[in-house]
């Protein structure tokens, strides 16, 4: 007999499965099989669990439990971080562009007197109140007056001084200004936390952190006027604020070593140039 009819009638061949009680060998269940039908039952199981695998896998929570399957969460918070992400760097980009501008400001590349200048600057529609007080005529007319009876033009440090600043801090000045060495800040050692001030009335431009100097607050003033205040703890201001005369901006940041003072550092700039604070001021 060859193979082939061997393999057929082994195909054709019939069996029975039967299950038997131990104790008195009574058939408890019996079914016919041949092989064809094992074969078919075994495929047919097998493509059953492949589509309740596949079906579990696609459309219930339990595909999150597979090694290698991210979450439905996760990619939501991926999303959302991708997001956050972009716009920290738009962010950062425009703290960028503006800090140049500033820096093009302060070191007199841009003229403040250009208005297009001062807006991009500020980039916010509060405006300086520039309305002419009480104040600043009598002290416009007593220019007019002097100028009346005097060849001399008003310097630029006697208009100022005639200002009044107000003082930002009270304190000993340890660092004073010296434009040779490109140090235009004056620095005050005061208490900890002390009241920083704004010197004049206008408008916040710049407050945030800054690595040497932790927090700092630039104010553009009126007259081309521009007030820088280092080393604060948090600014209470936020850009784009009107602030006052002697108005509280922030705190000088605190020392935590017991035999010194915290340092406050204090700019003055008009039009581009640094000036002297204590030229103006009565520290």
């Amino acid at each position: 007999m060859s193979l082939r009819n061997r393999l057929k009638k082994s195909f054709k061949n019939r069996y029975r499965l039967v299950i038997l009680n131990d104790e008195n060998f009574e058939e408890r269940f019996s079914v016919k099989l041949t092989k064809p039908l094992v074969f078919s039952l075994v495929a047919g199981g097998s493509l059953l669990l492949v589509i309740a695998t596949t079906f579990i896998i696609a459309f219930t929570p339990l595909r999150e439990y597979i090694p290698g399957y991210s979450s439905t969460e996760l990619k939501r918070l991926a999303i959302q971080n991708a997001a956050a992400i972009d716009s920290l760097e738009r962010q950062l980009q425009y703290a960028e562009n503006y800090l140049t501008v500033l820096k093009s400001v302060i070191s007199g590349e841009i003229q403040p007197d250009d208005s297009t200048d001062i807006k991009m600057l500020a980039e916010t529609s509060v405006q300086i109140d520039l309305t002419i007080g009480k104040h600043d005529s009598l002290l416009r007319y007593e220019i007019e007056q002097e100028e009346q009876f005097n060849l001399q033009p008003v310097s630029r440090e006697q208009f100022f001084s005639a200002l009044l600043l107000f003082p930002p801090v009270r304190g000993v000045v340890v660092a004073g200004f010296d434009p040779e060495q490109k140090n235009y800040h004056i620095e005050i050692t005061t208490t900890n936390s002390e009241s920083v001030k704004s010197v004049y009335d206008g408008v916040v431009v710049f407050a945030d952190f800054n690595p040497v100097w932790n927090h700092v607050v630039i104010i553009q003033h009126s007259n081309d006027l521009i007030s820088v205040y280092r080393n604060l703890a948090f600014p209470l201001k936020r850009k784009g604020q009107n602030v006052r005369a002697g108005e509280v901006i922030s705190f000088v940041e605190s020392t935590r070593e017991f035999d010194s003072k915290p340092i406050f550092a204090f700019e003055l700039w008009q039009k581009g140039q640094p000036m002297n604070p204590q030229l103006f001021i009565n520290f």
